[in-house]
């Protein structure tokens, strides 16, 4: 079968199956509709590099390991019935004055957060130091848990990320709290 002959029987095929509508979803399975959230907050922590840009920067008697400050902007796309959120995050962070070095870092991640607050992420990141003229990128897939603190008034995120990028993966773990 041809190409086309299949996206033609295929769309024949989608066209032809009956329409489900929420009402067909039994209620414990139908997503439930909040409003979206917006937690946001700052962030800190460190970056540990490894590899070549680890072994590149003991040569530049910079450590292998580098502070970091930022924001993180973070939406909750969908909320289920049990407890569980989609989320969409943008991370950014800033690193290295302790060194006399500056770095900047844009993350994009997709995650979920289960109802117990485990998260779990992946996505892409741009990174830029003034040491180089070039934007690098890598993919993150980042893990932690949001506690809630203080009779739950206050959320404190702590993530461990992983970047893999060409020179070797770099290791972020950050903390901080949300701002709802």
């Amino acid at each position: 079968m041809s190409r086309s002959a299949l996206v033609i029987a295929l769309a024949a095929l989608i066209a032809s199956a009956p329409a489900v509508s929420a009402q067909d979803v039994p209620a414990d399975r139908q997503v439930q509709r909040l409003p979206r959230q917006s937690l946001n907050g700052p962030r800190f922590g460190f970056t540990t590099f490894t590899g070549d840009v680890a072994r590149l920067r003991q040569d530049a008697d910079k450590s292998t390991i580098m502070a970091q400050f930022g924001w993180q902007f973070e939406t909750q796309i969908v909320s289920t019935k049990t407890g569980g959120q989609a989320l969409m995050e943008w991370l950014f962070l800033v690193g290295g004055m302790e060194q006399d070095d500056f770095s900047a870092g844009l993350a994009w991640l997709a995650g979920y957060r289960l109802e117990g607050g485990l998260e779990f992420g992946v996505g892409p990141n741009f990174s830029w130091n003034k040491n180089s003229e070039d934007l690098t990128t890598s993919m993150v897939a980042a893990l932690g848990a949001t506690i809630p603190a203080a009779g739950g008034d206050i959320l404190i995120p702590v993530n461990v990320a992983v970047a893999f990028a060409e020179g070797g993966p770099r290791i972020t773990t950050l903390a901080g709290w949300i701002i709802g």
